[in-house]
């Protein structure tokens, strides 16, 4: 291990098989120290955790099954016990117990996080992207679930992570309480995870690596549709929230023009401010469950700005191209979505 990062391999374990113990022991061998969380596996998973424990791990037990996000705190836990002992792991680097990280993807996390200790950015998180070899043979599930999810990611946060799912990730010290803090107990933990990289303010790097995959990856817990959903959960419960203000706000503005025959900017002022009232309240009780008078204040800033710049975006489509007013509209207002939402993460509802 190097003098100038000290680390210890976090996984979080269900229902473990051999390659589970030959994982840890091939690690222990090489002196890495290894914390275990063992996620509520059954009576006849002991034995495997019990080798892992003759070899030199760590094994934290959960009574029954939580999820992965919950034994990743579980395992956080644990390492920041281990430091206030003087452990002084100043990295914590996750993987999974399927056998699909190596110590080859282990090392190369390794060194970009020990590369980083050096940059004047600080500590990296660093993470171990699958898929960009499209030699590799790479189970349809696990490629479905990537690249569904790559794409809403971009989107909601302009960051560009290839891998949003991958389990080996290299965390340093100064995000382990943060840890504890990510909401989700299952695989949405760790996307999550880094829809707060930019709260924390740290740069983030990924590496490539391979992954080996065992009879198509069966051995995996991951569900396409159902962990798909939880990982971009707090997206699509945006998205429905804003278009269910978004049709409001539509409706609305059609009757106060079509049928009543108002001008474009007052139309559309009346049906911004009543949807944007519905829209507030839609976010701050179920997207991000944070409401205040502060939060308010903020959020009118972000209403007001999306207001002028739709009102004066839509009345420019109209006088230049000679459009009907409600597809200007529509064309308005589809980009000021992404803009709404990146504004109310980052700004209005940040924690």
């Amino acid at each position: 291990m190097s003098k100038n990062i000290k680390y210890a391999v976090l996984i979080p374990a269900y229902k473990p098989d051999e390659k589970f113990v030959d994982f840890v022991t091939l690690l222990r061998k090489q002196n890495i120290p290894v914390v275990v969380v063992d996620d509520g596996s059954k009576d006849a998973c002991k034995a495997f955790f019990d080798s892992a424990e003759k070899v030199g791990c760590v094994v934290v037990h959960h009574e029954v099954n939580g999820g992965k996000g919950k034994a990743l705190r579980t395992g956080f836990e644990e390492i920041i016990r281990l430091n206030s002992k003087g452990a002084g792991y100043n990295y914590v680097v996750t993987a999974d117990c399927d056998g699909q990280h190596d110590i080859e993807a282990i090392n190369t996390v390794v060194e970009a996080a020990e590369e980083s200790l050096m940059n004047e950015k600080g500590p990296a998180f660093v993470i171990g992207g699958r898929f960009r070899d499209e030699g590799e043979k790479v189970p349809f599930k696990s490629r479905l679930g990537n690249e569904f999810t790559r794409m809403v990611f971009k989107v909601a946060t302009g960051l560009s992570i290839h891998d949003t799912q991958t389990g080996l990730r290299a965390i340093p010290e100064k995000l382990f309480n943060e840890m504890l803090k990510v909401k989700g107990d299952r695989y949405e933990y760790e996307m999550n995870m880094l829809l707060q990289i930019k709260n924390w303010h740290v740069h983030y790097k990924e590496v490539p690596i391979k992954t080996i995959y065992y009879d198509n990856n069966a051995g995996t817990h991951f569900h396409p549709l159902r962990d798909s959903f939880l990982i971009i959960s707090q997206i699509l419960k945006f998205a429905l929230s804003s278009m269910a203000s978004f049709l409001f706000d539509y409706v609305l503005f059609a009757i106060l023009t079509i049928v009543f025959g108002w001008k474009y900017a007052v139309a559309y002022a009346v049906a911004r401010v009543l949807s944007g009232i519905l829209n507030y309240i839609l976010n701050a009780k179920v997207v991000f469950g944070k409401s205040s008078p502060k939060s308010f204040i903020k959020y009118a800033c972000v209403w007001a700005l999306i207001l002028v710049l739709g009102s004066f975006g839509g009345q420019v489509i109209n006088g230049y191209l000679h459009l009907p007013k409600i597809l200007c509209k529509l064309v308005v207002d589809l980009p000021l979505f992404c803009l709404s939402y990146w504004l109310q993460k980052i700004f209005v509802f940040k924690r």
